[in-house]
């Protein structure tokens, strides 16, 4: 019997970009009677993401793999994760996310060889960016950001509700204020992609939106992606890439079955991560661990750090909330096995400190 090559876009982009819930909205699209395969690499060890995108459709399989390892240059993480997925779910389209700080041609690179070549059927590559951070050097100077706008078939302009309707501000000394209006944001987009030379498709999304034909239809094209393609930091850079090989974590029995976490007498599991510049601290509570929202949230806001995920069971319901460089959104979700809870910050934190806030916030039984 041969078997027909599985549909696979690889889907990148930088850290708060939009990528879980761009692939939210792709499986809204999932035809019936179709069985999907999701990839998720986080650079954080806990993993959130495959609880923010929901598993509640049978014809949906989320693996995600911890500790930022796809991107490795050696291209082993990647071959036994995608075989590992491809064996127990036998998917009709394979979608993968690498981190916001890796590289992802390694990955191209991978999924292209002769491995695969009779596996995958390689479609386009999207990159998701947000606009208003095109004059913030932490990404317009970070040469991994710059890599995967250059290797993109698609580029992605989202979180179109937060900026579309703002109102242009005045420019301040030589870098554009992030809250500019639609019109400018526009004309700014197009010089970076002038001057970074991009070949990508762009095209404009916010999560209110649903994908519009045309943009599926360029997801479905086979892909073009530039692997020798070089990025032109706008300076210096701000980070310098310090990938390290992580130990990838087996699958569990059953596809969509996730690991049972090792809990402390507590009911806690605590993990923890360095490279790429950042530091990611990450914890995971037993279920039967109740929080305080009102708290919780005073808390996420008052963190300097660069990013925060989380899934928590609260008195109030379970709430998934997000935050990048201080913007925080919060949503209600309808399940979670337990509750976890990333932070990802460019210098070291005191984990014990944070953990015990963390503590402090716990309902009483």
């Amino acid at each position: 019997m041969i078997l027909k090559p599985v549909a696979t876009n690889l889907i990148t982009g930088f850290l708060g970009s939009g990528k879980t819930t761009f692939i939210k909205a792709l499986l809204a699209n999932k035809p019936a009677g179709e069985t999907w395969a999701v990839l998720v690499n986080e650079f954080g060890e806990i993993g959130i993401d495959a609880g923010l995108m929901g598993q509640s459709d049978s014809g949906v399989v989320i693996r995600e793999v911890p500790g930022g390892c796809l991107c490795c240059a050696a291209g082993v993480p990647t071959q036994v994760a995608v075989t590992q997925l491809l064996a127990r779910a036998k998917p009709d389209r394979l979608l993968i996310e690498p981190t916001g700080l890796g590289h992802p041609k390694e990955i191209l690179k991978t999924l292209s060889s002769k491995q695969f070549v009779e596996v995958l059927s390689l479609k386009a590559s999207i990159c998701l960016f947000d606009p208003r951070k095109l004059s913030d050097k932490r990404y317009s100077e970070h040469e991994n950001f710059l890599s995967q706008l250059q290797i993109a078939d698609i580029l992605l302009a989202g979180k179109q509700d937060l900026w579309q309707q703002q109102e242009p501000m005045i420019p301040s000394g030589d870098e554009l204020q992030n809250d500019l209006g639609g019109d400018l944001l526009r004309e700014q987009i197009a010089a970076f992609i002038a001057a970074q030379q991009l070949e990508g498709e762009l095209f404009y999304w916010s999560k209110e939106q649903k994908l519009n034909d045309e943009l599926l239809r360029s997801l479905a094209r086979p892909a073009k992606a530039n692997l020798n393609a070089k990025a032109t930091p706008l300076g210096a850079g701000l980070l310098r890439q310090n990938a390290g090989v992580f130990a990838i974590k087996p699958l569990g029995a059953e596809p969509q079955s996730p690991e049972t976490p090792e809990w402390d007498v507590r009911g806690i599991v605590f993990k923890s991560n360095k490279g790429e510049g950042c530091y990611s601290y990450g914890w995971i509570f037993a279920p039967d661990w109740l929080f305080d929202l009102e708290r919780l949230y005073r808390w996420v806001k008052a963190l300097d750090v660069v990013r925060l995920k989380a899934v928590m069971i609260t008195k109030d319901g379970i709430a998934a909330l997000n935050m990048l460089d201080g913007e925080l959104s919060v949503e209600e979700l309808d399940d979670a096995m337990d509750s976890r809870l990333e932070i990802i910050s460019r210098a070291p934190l005191q984990p014990e400190s944070l953990e015990q806030q963390l503590l402090a916030m716990k309902v009483a039984e």
